[in-house]
């Protein structure tokens, strides 16, 4: 069993909205996160509750919002619903119930990260991960239907702090403000902005 909290911002575009093609760019050299990634989730009317089937494997993942601190921003143009939220993880095959119930998704992720040390942030190479710091990662995400025929549903840019818990909140900041210079013109907006369950 693995628990992880994490401060996260996260945006949604839809397919044809003219910002993904820049964004597309901006991560055009970003390594990918491998294969495009199926995952189902289970159909629940909470908005800050999310559970998972990890990649059809036998890893269960609940997600569940702590905290909605409101918007904030990154840049004068980028502005997001910061959230709290806590991940458990573990193997689990008691969850598979041929399907009823879960909404299948595909992702396809390009990722970057960050690291944050003494204040400065630095765009990691190579293997080697930071001890805090963000992964910032634009995903396309699919609706998957009961045959298998992938449709096309979105976009998500995300920001997600990881390391000691007493630097998530100075890791998203640090981060988001460096990353989003890069893209001084580039406008998210809070409409664009909720949680991923």
């Amino acid at each position: 069993m693995h628990l992880h909290e994490s401060f996260e911002v996260r945006w949604f575009l839809p397919v044809d909205d003219a910002r993904v093609q820049r964004l597309t760019s901006w991560f055009s050299g970003a390594p990918s996160s491998g294969p495009p990634r199926t995952d189902r989730y289970l159909r629940v009317q909470r908005a800050d509750l999310g559970i998972k089937m990890r990649g059809g494997s036998a890893s269960l993942e609940t997600k569940f919002r702590r905290c909605a601190f409101g918007p904030i921003h990154f840049s004068p143009t980028i502005l997001g619903e910061l959230e709290r939220w806590t991940k458990l993880s573990h193997r689990s095959t008691d969850a598979d119930d041929g399907g009823r119930g879960w909404t299948t998704l595909r992702k396809e992720r390009r990722g970057r990260v960050f690291g944050l040390a003494s204040g400065r942030v630095a765009e990691a190479t190579g293997e080697r991960i930071p001890g805090a710091g963000c992964a910032v990662e634009l995903t396309r995400v699919d609706l998957v239907d009961g045959k298998g025929t992938a449709a096309p549903a979105a976009w998500t840019l995300g920001i997600e702090a990881f390391g000691p818990e007493e630097t998530l909140l100075e890791a998203l900041y640090g981060v988001g403000r460096a990353v989003f210079a890069e893209q001084p013109d580039l406008r998210l907006e809070a409409a664009d902005s909720k949680g991923y369950p």
